[in-house]
């Protein structure tokens, strides 16, 4: 059975635009398309790679989503100011694939992480996530309906794929994928301002965690018991697998991107390239070697 390539969106452009903030590729009207040629470059690898039958790119929708609501520290460390290149960027690449025919969702209040976990909850088919973040090897190994789920970490064109199963996050964290989202929450998650139980790092918080059987309520550990009101909030932030917050996502379709032809959808895809100066992708499109 083919899997399902679920995209994260977000974690993908981010990665791509910086690594491209200080290399101008512009278009012959002046737009700079760096990030977009990244972003395509990296999931044209990944789609040629796997050969998906369907595939979706996730997107966050807007940076006040229900986790402020309940945290409002929530990414309060991340900067205020509107980074244009950033949202010029995303734009860019959301028209692109909308061109060319590739699914995008995105929904109110729910970040990019909700809505793949929506997809884990319902896949009747095999998936592989496409991120960076970690707090998606909480979903590695099977999801609720048996299906095998793995992630694919983002790493340079000249490099191996980087997969992680449930084994291999075992190995590295010391726990189970299940066992992750409270490892999350007693450590923290530095990068989303959620600051976990002081002086419990991810080793020290598995150690006391196994010497209570994973039971958060017989851990004797002073200070984790002191922060329990707190370890619940900063569970709900990260528990992708079991939080209240679990949105209602469309079947994905599959994975039939335009390919050169009369259609409008065709001539359409072929002069955003053209107006954007994107040579090599439309060469590759034209001849079916893009995706």
């Amino acid at each position: 059975m083919q899997p399902t390539l679920l995209i994260d969106g977000n974690n993908v452009l981010v990665r791509a635009v910086e690594a491209t903030r200080r290399v101008a590729m512009n278009s012959p009207t002046g737009v700079d398309t760096s990030a977009l040629v990244s972003t395509v470059a990296t999931i044209s690898r990944h789609i040629r790679e796997e050969k998906p039958g369907r595939v979706v790119v996730l997107w966050d929708g807007g940076a006040d989503g229900w986790r402020k609501k309940i945290y409002p520290q929530y990414k309060a460390n991340r900067p205020q100011a509107t980074d244009t290149y950033r949202s010029h960027s995303r734009a860019l690449v959301r028209e692109f694939f909308d061109l060319a025919g590739i699914p995008q969702q995105i929904q109110a209040d729910y970040e990019a992480d909700d809505l793949i976990a929506a997809h884990w909850r319902a896949s009747d088919e095999p998936l592989i996530i496409l991120s960076n973040d970690k707090d998606m090897l909480q979903l590695a190994g099977y999801t609720p309906r048996g299906q095998a789920c793995g992630q694919i970490r983002l790493s340079s064109s000249d490099t191996p794929t980087d997969r992680w199963n449930a084994d291999r996050v075992t190995e590295h964290f010391g726990c189970t994928p299940e066992q992750l989202p409270l490892v999350l929450a007693l450590a923290g998650d530095p990068s989303d301002n959620v600051p976990g139980v002081p002086g419990i790092g991810p080793k020290f918080a598995v150690k006391h965690l196994a010497a209570a059987r994973w039971d958060l309520d017989a851990v004797t550990h002073q200070g984790i018991r002191e922060h329990m009101a707190d370890v619940a909030v900063y569970r709900e932030l990260v528990d992708l697998r079991n939080n209240g917050m679990q949105p209602r996502v469309p079947r994905i379709p599959l994975f039939l991107p335009f390919v050169q032809g009369p259609d409008p959808a065709w001539r359409n895809l072929h002069a955003f390239c053209e107006r954007h100066g994107l040579r090599q992708i439309a060469a590759k499109l034209s001849v079916g070697h893009l995706w």
